[in-house]
C-alpha cells in the first residue's frame, strides 16, 4: 500500500471508529508506529484529524445549523445519562445558566421536586421538558428573537439580559467539541448568548457532550478549553480522548 493509499485507509477507519489508537493503525496496516505518527500529522494538516495522546480522533466540519427536533433521537441514551449526572451537580439557592441543544433540555427531567434554585436559559425546548414535573425551580426565559430550527430564543435583548445575572455555574450543551478549535456552533447568536452566559458565570462552566460531538467544529467559537472547567462524556468516548482532556486541565466526568 503506498502512502497515498494509506492515508486514505486510516480516514475510512476514522470514519468508521471516529477515535483510533496509534497502535491499533500500525497492527491494521501493517507499518511501524512512526509511520503511522507521519500519516496522522499530514492528515492533522490537511485539517481532517485532531491527533491525542496515542491517536487520533475524525475531525468533522458542521457547516448548517442543527435542528432540535432531528436531534432528539440521537444518541438518546448517552445524553440521558449525561443530563441526569448534570441535574445532580445543581445545588440548593443555586443561579444556574442552561445553554441550548437537546441534551441540556433533559436536565430538568432529572431535577428534584423539591430543589429551589433558579435556572436562567434562552432553551425553549428546557421549559417543554419541565412541564407537569411539579418543580419547585423558578425558570427565568431569556426575551428575544425566537429560533424555531435550534429551539431558542437569541438576539442582543437576550445577551442583555445575561448581563443581570451572576450564576454559581454553566451548564453548556455544544454542537462541536474539539482539543485545538474549543466549543463552536454554526449560529452566531446562540454563540453570543453563551460566551456572554460563561462571561458572568463565576464557579464551573460544565460541558455536557456526547461522543457524536468531539472533533465537531462549527464556524463560530463559543470559547477555548481554557474557559472549560468540566467536561462531562458518554462512556463511547476514547480513553485517549479523554486523557487528552485532563492534560489540558479539565475534569473528565464519564457517566
Amino acid at each position: 500500500m503506498i502512502p497515498a493509499q494509506r492515508r486514505v485507509r486510516i480516514v475510512e477507519i476514522l470514519r468508521e471508529r471516529r477515535a483510533v489508537r496509534v497502535s491499533s493503525l500500525s497492527d491494521d496496516l501493517r507499518v511501524s508506529e512512526m509511520t503511522i505518527r507521519r500519516d496522522l500529522e499530514r492528515l492533522e494538516a490537511e485539517g481532517l484529524l485532531s491527533r491525542t495522546h496515542g491517536g487520533a480522533i475524525l475531525k468533522q466540519h458542521m457547516a448548517e445549523e442543527p435542528h432540535y427536533v432531528d436531534n432528539v433521537a440521537t444518541h438518546a441514551e448517552e445524553k440521558e445519562r449525561i443530563a441526569r449526572a448534570a441535574a445532580a451537580m445543581i445545588q440548593p439557592g443555586e443561579t444556574v445558566f442552561l445553554s441550548s441543544g437537546t441534551t441540556a433540555a433533559r436536565v430538568l427531567r432529572h431535577v428534584s421536586p423539591d430543589l429551589e434554585a433558579r435556572i436562567v436559559t434562552h432553551n425553549v425546548g428546557a421549559l417543554a421538558e419541565s412541564q407537569g414535573l411539579g418543580l419547585s425551580l423558578e425558570i427565568i426565559l431569556l426575551g428575544g428573537h425566537f429560533r424555531p430550527r435550534s429551539n431558542v430564543v437569541d438576539g442582543a435583548t437576550a445577551v442583555e439580559l445575561v448581563g443581570r445575572f451572576h450564576a454559581g455555574r454553566m451548564l453548556l450543551g455544544v454542537d462541536g467539541f474539539d482539543l485545538q478549535e474549543g466549543l463552536t456552533t454554526p449560529t452566531l447568536g446562540i454563540a453570543s448568548i453563551e460566551r456572554a452566559m460563561i462571561g458572568h458565570t463565576r464557579g464551573d462552566v460544565v460541558v455536557l457532550a456526547d461522543r457524536s460531538k468531539i472533533g465537531v467544529v462549527a464556524d463560530v467559537v463559543i470559547c477555548g478549553l481554557d474557559q472549560v472547567d468540566v467536561v462531562m462524556v458518554d462512556d463511547g468516548v476514547d480513553d485517549s480522548v479523554r486523557e487528552d482532556m485532563r492534560r489540558l486541565g479539565l475534569r473528565c466526568m464519564v457517566v
